[in-house]
């Protein structure tokens, strides 16, 4: 062998140590934040299921004249437990009302009987609040079936 032959093999073998030291800290590092990662993830599923049993309070408010929304799918009138929990937190600043209108929304474009489903959503809000005391007689039902809308509006009046 030449000398020019051992240069260009000496490179050689420098360069591939080089490169299976770059490969091997690639690979560390790559290991590193896997691990990272995995460790987590896992400390938020441990703390995700840890505190997934407590139930977050729901904090509602409505101003005097202007209207609350509750949504509701095209073809319910039921109320879901969540509409439900809005009302609850609702119903202590509804028994200082003077009056409340509860206006019920129902698309005519998508429903043939909109203004008995519209009434309907109304009647059921009207119903739950009366079960957490407040009094019917301050409650008026309305409804609308002009607009694309699929709701129940409270409105509270001093």
């Amino acid at each position: 062998m030449t000398i020019g032959q051992l240069c260009c093999v000496k490179k050689r073998i420098l360069s591939m140590k080089y490169s299976g030291l770059l490969l091997s800290a690639s690979v560390l590092l790559a290991v590193g934040v896997m691990s990272g990662c995995a460790t987590d993830q896992a400390a938020q599923v441990e703390n995700a299921s840890a505190t997934s049993w407590v139930k977050q309070p729901v904090s509602v408010t409505i101003a005097l004249g202007k209207p609350y929304t509750l949504q509701f799918d095209k073809m319910a009138a039921k109320l879901t437990p969540q509409q439900e929990e809005i009302l609850t937190s609702l119903a202590l600043q509804m028994k200082d009302a003077k009056s409340i209108i509860l206006r019920g929304y129902c698309n005519k474009r998508d429903i043939g009987n909109a203004k008995d489903s519209a009434l309907a959503r109304a009647v059921n809000v009207q119903k739950f609040l009366v079960s957490q005391g407040i009094a019917d007689q301050k409650m008026s039902l309305r409804y609308n079936t002009d607009d694309a809308e699929h709701a129940v509006e409270l409105e509270l009046g001093n």
